[in-house]
């Protein structure tokens, strides 16, 4: 059986309050973690229909599912210590154009070093 290398060598310093289950499926790749873009004209306009969005601050969502799919998949949204705020499915809000990469999480070393394998 392969070990599980976590992706994040400081995701829970960063977010101490994110669930568990998230954590794990985050740093082994299976779900994936962006950051909102509050600046974005799009995400603007989603605070009109989400009011609960404007404490949000990371989106957790599946980079496997087909965009074809999207609408079938729920967004996890969570505030600044990864505390999860609003559930939101795909077919309510499309996340183009309102995230962007996380650049205060550091990619462990071991993690990058399995990928070059």
């Amino acid at each position: 059986m392969m070990q599980e290398i976590p992706k994040y060598s400081n995701l829970h310093e960063i977010l101490p309050e994110l669930l568990p289950v998230l954590q794990e499926s985050v740093q082994t790749d299976r779900l994936e973690i962006q950051k909102i873009d509050k600046q974005s004209k799009k995400f603007i306009m989603a605070l009109e229909r989400f009011p609960a969005l404007k404490d949000a601050v990371y989106v957790i969502y599946s980079k496997f599912i087909k965009k074809c799919e999207h609408e079938y998949e729920t967004f996890i949204f969570l505030d600044e210590k990864g505390k999860s705020i609003s559930h939101i499915s795909g077919r309510e809000l499309t996340l183009y154009g309102i995230i962007k990469p996380c650049e205060e999480f550091c990619i462990s070393e071991d993690y990058i070093f399995q990928e070059e394998d």
